[in-house]
């Protein structure tokens, strides 16, 4: 049985939750390119807490490993953050 959950990642099989086809398959080709031979984008991926930002990067991340074609490495900046104000 599914159930609500309104904190961190969710999972699929275990929690309600809106399909973001549209803009998993958007930041897909932003980070691939249209035409992959004529390079992408980087972007920044900015909103509110709680709104799903950590879920749709790791579908996008998700959909381009399935590809094949690309080997991926995720960077958080949190800890940057705590270093600068340390300093």
């Amino acid at each position: 049985m599914r159930r609500f959950s309104s904190y961190g990642p969710i999972d699929k099989d275990l929690h309600f939750y809106a399909p973001r086809k549209t803009l998993i398959d958007k930041g897909y080709t932003q980070l691939v390119g249209e035409d992959p031979t004529k390079g992408s984008h980087y972007f920044t991926v900015w909103a509110p807490r709680q709104t799903g930002k950590t879920w749709i990067m790791q579908e996008v991340v998700d959909t381009v490993k399935q590809t094949g074609r690309y080997d991926i490495a995720i960077i958080s900046m949190e800890r940057a953050k705590e270093m600068i104000e340390e300093s």
